[in-house]
């Protein structure tokens, strides 16, 4: 689980750098399989280069992860959603869990004041 705290953290340090405005691609990294898989989405801000986003999969498949442009909803649980601004950049990162616990999943995500998302 630090290995994938470790992608976490270095993917939304990239993102938060590149700025934001327009549209968004996004790029997910997918950790774990069955009940203890997880899939983390970013919205990756128009304008960011190539080699920013190869580096972010790059950086999740060094983790052990799967890297691809979106997360599987197919037996998900559901989701939860943040997004964050700061001057010149907003990313968003969705979360998507399928241990099989949407209700408590759900409840901890929406008590943080974030979005609940069904697949």
């Amino acid at each position: 689980m630090n290995r994938f705290r470790a992608v976490v953290i270095g993917l939304v340090s990239i993102v938060a750098a590149c700025g934001g405005g327009g549209s968004a691609a996004t790029v997910a990294c997918t950790m774990g399989t069955g009940t203890g898989k997880t899939c983390v989405e970013y919205s990756i801000p128009s304008g960011t280069s190539a080699e920013a986003i190869q580096s972010q999969n790059d950086a999740c498949v060094s983790a052990g992860g799967v890297a691809s442009s979106a997360c599987s909803h197919q037996g998900a649980d559901g989701a939860c959603r943040v997004t964050s601004t700061a001057p010149g950049a907003s990313q968003t990162v969705t979360t998507w869990v399928y241990a099989g616990n949407a209700a408590t999943e759900m409840m901890a995500c929406t008590s943080n004041g974030q979005t609940w998302l069904t697949p």
